[in-house]
């Protein structure tokens, strides 16, 4: 026992110290660290002007370098080029951390000499950033890589680089993809009434919470309807939403009333109403312009989108009459 105890010492010491190293992560690779692409902060951001190639300059809004100008301004983006158009205010939000977080994958070029061969070139996208400290970055976004699901990157004249393409298509997005383009502003859960007002049809929709009650009731010009419904309605209403450049209501000139809307809210036990207005012009009589409550913007419709809304009341009763809604046999023969 004696001749095998310095054997038996040395290999404990052995695994006493593979234990130890193992602990310390000595055999473990290192994890590559992630470099951010632009090493800010979504709120150090003050301005950012889109240079987009893609944008069709044969649009009468665009600008002849096809560019967009937003700025912050006492914690609110607005657009201010071409146009102070209204803003999705959660795509703006969306879209400043996709830049700040956005990572690089790897470095093409250190020093590259030939940017067209990435796409880097005149045809490119470019973002110039001003940051609140009055720094500038410029971004560059050009092709894709050849053999991987990546794009061509380079920040201010540094190097070549590799930003995986999802990451990029949250990043390179054009003037209209920020637009707010959805007329009505309203949710279906805040949402108490509806009424309307126009040419073929009036109608009000309207909501009771009651004591204990699972969900809300709906009435139909005081009539009880499905809450399934009077909410499809609403949705439908909250998502319509123009293929136009928004326009200034005072563009407007010579219109017709086609509807009134009201659309009554609880937010946060405050209640609002808020009236949009739906106008036509005797030249385009396919078109209705909504006018939004503040009476600034005028978004542009094609009118047979807005019939499910004015029809509502006609809809629901044929619904109602169907010989699926009354359990009727329509192929029954007659006895």
């Amino acid at each position: 026992m004696k001749k095998w105890f310095p054997t038996v010492l040395v290999v404990s010491v052995l695994i006493g110290g593979w234990v130890y190293a193992a602990n310390q992560n000595y055999f473990r690779e290192e994890e590559a660290e992630k470099v951010k692409l632009l090493g800010i902060q979504s709120d150090d951001i003050q301005s950012i002007t889109i240079h987009d190639p893609r944008t069709d300059t044969t649009e009468a809004e665009a600008s002849p370098s096809s560019s967009a100008q937003l700025e912050l301004k006492d914690g609110v983006w607005s657009m201010v080029e071409p146009k102070a158009y209204p803003l999705n205010g959660y795509t703006i939000s969306s879209w400043l951390e996709a830049l700040s977080g956005a990572d690089q994958e790897l470095v093409v070029e250190e020093t590259p000499t030939d940017l067209e061969k990435y796409g880097l070139g005149s045809s490119a996208t470019r973002l110039d950033i001003k940051l609140k400290d009055n720094r500038t970055i410029t971004l560059t976004i050009g092709g894709q890589l050849p053999a991987d699901d990546a794009r061509y990157v380079q920040v201010d004249s540094g190097p070549v680089v590799a930003v995986q393409s999802e990451t990029i298509g949250n990043m390179e997005l054009t003037r209209r993809d920020l637009l707010d383009t959805t007329p009505f502003n309203l949710d279906e859960t805040n949402v108490t009434s509806l009424e309307w007002e126009g040419e073929a049809a009036a109608w009000m929709l309207k909501s009771a919470a009651e004591n204990g009650a699972a969900e809300r009731t709906w009435t139909l010009n005081g009539e009880p309807i499905e809450s399934t419904d009077a909410v499809s309605l609403i949705g439908k209403i909250k998502n319509l939403s123009t293929a136009d450049d928004v326009r200034k209501a005072s563009e407007l000139k010579d219109t017709v009333p086609r509807f009134t809307l009201s659309v009554e809210q609880t937010i946060n036990g405050e209640t609002a109403t808020d009236v949009y207005r739906g106008l036509t012009l005797p030249a385009e009589p396919n078109l209705i312009y909504v006018i939004t409550p503040d009476g600034q913007w005028a978004y542009t419709l094609q009118a047979d989108t807005l019939q499910d809304a004015e029809n509502f009341p006609d809809t629901l009763k044929a619904s109602d009459t169907s010989p699926e809604a009354t359990g009727e046999d329509s192929t029954s023969s007659a006895e």
